[in-house]
């Protein structure tokens, strides 16, 4: 349990925040390299599959993201007791984590089993697309409570700064989808379904690696047990229970905003999924250094340094501008051929490629809300966090997202447009409450 930023402890860097990003970035790349192959393979299949695994695949998400957001508490707690040097309360951290995301996950699988023909009638979902789409998410509601622990082993491995472990499970899961994929989807002709069985089997694959690599580094006790179970418990759900909410409202709108496009027409629908890929990985290149932040700046906050903490927030803030720079350039110049390789509808290429633009401008006020957010993560205001989104969420993306892009028939650009809108001010209210929390006179106080 080494501190990555030992080395750099008198000057917050750019380089020291990218050490422990990087491993995010490639693991976060690697991960959506899976749901990539899903949409190639299926898109590959039929267009009907494609729209059918377009529509339950957000529904998925909303369920991971959920268990996820434990996972988040779990990351800060350990993040400010590495950083303080208490491994003792670090292994109980981590062993009351893993139990209590276990059980989140079999009750969020087991709810996504029985709602999720509902659910896609309501999202709008045609006929023919709903037994395909249920099957789908009954498989991988299976998956649940088996990422919840992987999500929860990786959190707590990137609080002590050692983030390569993601890197390698990400990559571990993808060497198991791509073959298993291939076999059952076009070998075994289960279409779909094949898609989420091989999903499912993959996701255990990399969890039990990790439950491997975390037993004598983070589960074997190394001292006296420190603090009550009772007491863990209540700190990870005052964390975590904001961050949960945050992350399944957003990824209920985003199942909305796919229901959407389903309203639109089944092309429209396909080429959503697409574009919702490219966003999907420029987000997670964003992500991986807000994580690092997010670590960093715990550990210092452990250890009581809040101006250090601002600072790695401020460095992180410039890693972020690169970051969102580079991919974007690569979209804009590469993105119709890479879309032709995705699906041969011209129809579906075309929708897609016009949303591309608007798509991309859309995450430029995120670079401000991931950092912002970042450091108020890193001081457990999660609730701040929650309170932003939800506000942005129902003042502007929802509303905004049907008016521009149903009722007014802008289509997929009417989505992007509404998309922009909900970042730049949740944006806004995370730089006031950083201003407050952080920046303002008694901002070291707040920060405690």
């Amino acid at each position: 349990m080494s501190d990555p930023a030992g080395a750099d402890r008198d000057r917050p860097a750019l380089r020291a925040v990218w050490r422990l990003a990087y491993p995010l970035l490639i693991a976060g790349l690697t991960q959506i390299v899976l749901n990539i192959v899903d949409t190639v393979m299926l898109a590959r299949l039929s267009t009907d599959a494609l729209s059918a695994f377009a529509l339950a695949a957000p529904v998925y998400l909303v369920a991971l993201i959920v268990v996820r957001g434990w996972a988040t508490a779990v990351q800060v707690q350990v993040a400010q007791r590495h950083g303080a040097g208490r491994p003792e309360e670090v292994t109980r951290v981590v062993r009351v984590g893993l139990i209590t995301a276990l059980a989140a996950g079999v009750a969020v699988g087991a709810l996504l089993y029985a709602v999720a023909t509902p659910v896609l009638t309501v999202l709008g979902a045609p006929q023919d697309l709903i037994g395909s789409g249920t099957a789908y998410l009954r498989v991988l509601a299976w998956a649940v409570p088996v990422a919840a622990v992987s999500f929860t082993l990786q959190g707590a491995c990137a609080g002590i700064g050692a983030t390569r472990v993601s890197m390698y499970t990400a990559l571990l899961v993808n060497a198991v989808n791509l073959p298993l994929g291939l076999l059952l989807i076009f070998r075994a002709g289960l279409g779909v379904t094949g898609a989420a069985v091989a999903t499912l089997v993959a996701t255990a694959a990399g969890t039990g690696y990790l439950l491997l690599y975390c037993r004598t580094r983070l589960l074997r006790a190394t001292g006296e047990p420190a603090g009550s179970t009772k007491d863990i418990t209540r700190g990870l759900w005052r964390i975590g229970w904001p961050e949960m909410s945050t992350l399944g409202i957003g990824y209920v709108n985003e199942a909305l905003l796919a229901g959407f496009a389903a309203r639109m027409g089944t092309h429209e629908l396909a080429a959503y999924r697409i574009v919702d890929n490219l966003l999907l990985v420029v987000f997670t290149v964003l992500a991986s250094g807000a994580s690092a932040v997010m670590v960093l700046a715990g550990q210092e906050l452990g250890r009581g340094d809040h101006d250090r903490a601002d600072a790695w927030h401020r460095a992180g803030t410039r890693l972020l501008l690169l970051m969102l720079a580079l991919p974007s350039a690569a979209a804009l110049a590469l993105g119709r051929p890479l879309i032709g390789l995705v699906t041969e509808d011209p129809a579906v290429a075309e929708l897609a490629w016009h949303a591309t633009p608007l798509a991309l401008l859309s995450m430029a006020p995120m670079v401000l809300a991931m950092t912002r957010g970042a450091l108020l993560r890193a001081a457990g205001d999660t609730r701040s966090v929650m309170t932003a989104s939800v506000t942005s969420d129902y003042t502007l993306l929802i509303p905004l997202g049907w008016l521009l892009g149903v009722h007014l028939g802008l289509g997929l650009p009417g989505l992007y447009l509404a998309w922009t809108a909900f970042a730049a001010l949740y944006a806004l209210l995370l730089h006031l409450r950083y201003r407050r929390r952080f920046r303002s006179a008694d901002g070291a106080a707040a920060g405690r």
